[in-house]
């Protein structure tokens, strides 16, 4: 039998790696708010909750010289909000780390900042980018590539972690 988690990683593995065209984006956003609901909770608070999001398109204005970015992605969707968005400008407080600490005095600032940027790294992920449509190739992984290129930055990371100074 399938999990929650499967079946939502799955939509948003799917959802996140290609565009959506106009009429399928309700289609996504009725996928992933089931599967956000068979992983998460069917309490009555999570149904208010998932109504609220939405797979969502958006254009963030760069500048006229880059042009804007096309996105993708779950958040809120009257508003018209990408959660990744949403995370930044929740993380984007000057107390955070006191916060944080008063229930986790070990954890430091570059802590919470690895943290916070793992954090929105995942979020991103989860998103489909106009900037790297062409690597994403609709979702097609080339099982070879990816076992060369987690092997070769399994050994950087070795190599960072003998001399951080050095590791290229």
């Amino acid at each position: 039998m399938a999990s929650g988690k499967q079946i939502l990683l799955s939509s948003l593995i799917e959802s996140s790696q290609k565009f959506q065209k106009e009429g399928e984006t309700e289609s996504v956003s009725e996928e992933l708010k089931a599967g956000l609901l068979l992983h998460g909770s069917t309490a009555s608070f999570m149904w208010k909750m998932v109504e609220k999001l939405g797979w969502i398109n958006q254009r963030i204005v760069i500048d006229e010289e880059v042009g804007d970015i096309e996105k993708q992605g779950l958040g809120l969707a009257k508003q018209n909000v990408l959660l990744s968005v949403i995370f930044e400008k929740i993380t984007d407080n000057e107390h955070l780390l006191e916060t944080v600490k008063s229930d986790y005095p070990a954890i430091e600032k570059e802590d919470l900042e690895a943290a916070i940027h793992i954090i929105w790294l995942l979020l991103k992920s989860l998103e489909w980018s106009k900037n790297t449509e062409s690597v994403e190739d609709n979702g097609k992984l080339d099982l070879k590539e990816k076992e060369h290129l987690i092997n070769s930055y399994k050994r950087k990371l070795n190599d960072y972690r003998e001399d951080p100074e050095d590791y290229s």
